[in-house]
């Protein structure tokens, strides 16, 4: 059995899957320029990590981003023959921010993107890099990276695999029906555990009719719920009950983290208000262990976790670790600090495959505060 965790880091018919939830409508502007020139950039992406805000520049090199909720965000600016450029912002309701942004000239020439020596070597750390990017999940066959020519992978140290996209990758989502475009920034897997960090822009795809309308909001609703996002906002809510989970504070022992060291927690212990109203810190020692009442693991998960000698548990067991002391999370169930914590359990094996817009919400989740 390994123990495996995960650092973190569009017809006729609409897809009426759950509710984006706006908090103050704040908005973010600015300018897009060339650095070497100081002339505008038309055409120029920007777009807030993990969510579908994006926009592209006018002919003046503006851009304007709305409806951003509050809490922390990445906003990327890219396009073809320019260095991404990526910035941090911490925004409040209704506040209306102006970054500017100077992007490079690329140094490398555009059709050595493009040209790979995709030999079975590189397929085969193609394969593994799916396997913990994508993930092993049901939904995991029916996600396609479509440029995948674009990886470069070294394997020279035994055991660990790290990646990097000279383009964005792009992606089809097509059991949650989503196109993503992902700037892959890191990616590195050991063995047990993997880490990464990306930019991911989330576009909703068109249905083809009712029944895959109806297919896709099934299972984006499945997704959320009893996901890292769904516990931390019932964290935040202090609802961690009502929304089906129940938490355990362990402190590892002499050689390992056991269930003689696993005592019951509130959410208000390990929660509290941060230095701003969208802002919370989340402080606890040792590990939080996570189950989820409501959904029964799959088995896919104990194939991945090569425990074949037990039949799924009725529920889902979830571990988090944090990095550093303490960690800020937003109002989106997000954390801020890109490395702040460590997932164990079901949480590290939901990955892209499983993963919805920051701002989804299912249309019956309730998140008022208790």
């Amino acid at each position: 059995m390994r123990q495996l965790s995960i650092i973190l880091l569009f017809g006729c018919f609409s897809v009426f899957s759950g509710v984006e939830i706006v908090r103050g409508q704040a908005t973010a502007g600015g300018t897009v320029i060339n650095a070497k020139t100081g002339e505008p950039l038309e055409g120029a992406h920007v777009y807030l990590s993990g969510t579908k805000i994006g926009t592209a520049t006018a002919a003046n090199g503006r851009y304007s981003l709305r409806n951003i909720p509050a809490g922390g965000h990445r906003v990327v600016v890219s396009m073809i023959g320019y260095t991404t450029q990526i910035t941090d912002l911490i925004i409040s309701p209704g506040a209306n921010k102006e970054i500017d942004f100077e992007l490079k000239p690329a140094v490398y020439e555009l059709p050595e993107i493009y040209v790979g020596d995709l030999d079975k070597k590189w397929k085969k750390n193609l394969d593994r890099f799916k396997r913990n990017f994508i993930g092993e999940t049901a939904w995991a066959d029916s996600v396609k990276i479509h440029n995948p020519e674009v990886l470069r992978f070294d394997n020279n140290w035994w055991g660990r695999l790290t990646a990097e996209a000279l383009a964005p990758l792009k992606i089809e989502n097509r059991a949650l029906g989503y196109y993503i475009t992902y700037h892959l920034k890191e990616f590195e897997h050991n063995g047990t555990r993997t880490r990464w960090d990306g930019e991911p822009l989330f576009t909703e795809m068109t249905p083809d009719n009712s029944t895959q309308a109806a297919y896709w909001a099934k299972n984006r609703k499945t997704a959320f719920y009893g996901s890292l996002r769904h516990f931390l906002l019932a964290l935040l809510a202090d609802r961690v009950k009502e929304e089906g989970f129940v938490i355990y504070n362990l402190q590892e022992g002499a050689f390992r983290f056991t269930s003689g060291n696993r005592s019951r927690i509130s959410a208000r212990q390990i929660i509290e208000d941060g230095d701003e109203s969208f802002l919370y810190e989340l402080n606890f020692f040792g590990r939080l262990e996570i189950i989820y009442t409501r959904e029964a693991e799959h088995i896919e998960y104990v194939n991945w976790r090569q425990d074949e000698h037990r039949y799924p548990s009725n529920y889902q067991t979830s571990y988090l670790a944090l990095n550093e002391h303490p960690v800020t999370v937003d109002n989106d169930g997000e954390f801020i600090q890109p490395y702040g914590a460590t997932q164990y359990g079901y949480f590290a094996f939901s990955l892209l495959a499983d993963a919805t817009p920051r701002e989804y919400r299912p249309e019956d989740y309730q998140e008022t505060k208790n």
